[in-house]
Parts: structure tokens; C-alpha cells; sequence
């Protein structure tokens, strides 16, 4: 992936959102010991209503590449998800890792990422006396 490939993926899946009438999308994530994943998906209307997200969906996503045809657009969003999590917080799954959540508010075509890093501190202190 190149650094070119969130700012499409963030157009695409922002059309196909707002093409099934969904107002926003919360995604948590967690990963630490080499390995992460994408935890709850949620979505709701304008209403603040439940949207289901298991209608297939085909979209372009990446550069250079045909559309993909998801099973359904819970893993278009999984997909989206990582892109995300890759651009802005790769390696978030090494370690002692991180966490956190992104939320999608199609309407004012914004994607906030709220991450949080797991740090193990060590403090040293040698003394002779």
C-alpha cells in the first residue's frame, strides 16, 4: 500500500456509506504480542437506528488495483479499517500494542481516530556508594 491508498479508500467508502443511508460507523480495534484485530463494527442512520451491514458490496478501494467484492460492507469496513490503522498507527499490534476506535460521520465526511498506545516503562537506577 502507498500512502496514496487511504485518501481513496476514504472517498470510496464515504459514497458507499452514504449510498445505504448510513450516518456513522464505530469501529474498535486492539492488537498487542504481534497480533491485532478489528474488534465490534457498528453503524446507524440518520435516526440513530441499527443499519445492518451484511449487503455485499463491490468497491476500489486501492490504487492500481480492480474493485473488490466484498461478502459484505462489514468487510469493506474491516478492510477500511486497517488501511486506516496502517497509514496512521502501523505496528500498532507489536509489543505491548494499542487500542482504540475510529468513527466515521458520514455526513461531515470525517474520520476521527482515537488510538491509544500500551507502554511498558522501565526506570533504572544504579547507585555505589
Amino acid at each position: 500500500m502507498t500512502s496514496s491508498t487511504f485518501p481513496k479508500a476514504k472517498r470510496v467508502l464515504l459514497k458507499a456509506l452514504s449510498a445505504h443511508q448510513i450516518a456513522s460507523v464505530a469501529i474498535t480495534y486492539d492488537g498487542e504480542g504481534d497480533s491485532g484485530q478489528i474488534q465490534d463494527i457498528s453503524a446507524v442512520n440518520s435516526k440513530n437506528e441499527p443499519v445492518s451491514l451484511n449487503r455485499p458490496v463491490k468497491l476500489a478501494m486501492y490504487e492500481g488495483r480492480p474493485p473488490t467484492h466484498y461478502c459484505c460492507l462489514r468487510e469493506a469496513i474491516d478492510d477500511f479499517a486497517w488501511i486506516m490503522l496502517v497509514e496512521y498507527h502501523g505496528g500498532f499490534e507489536n509489543d505491548d500494542g494499542g487500542f482504540g476506535r475510529i468513527i466515521v460521520n458520514v455526513g461531515k465526511r470525517s474520520i476521527t481516530l482515537d488510538h491509544k498506545d500500551r507502554v511498558t516503562d522501565v526506570v533504572n537506577t544504579t547507585t555505589e556508594a
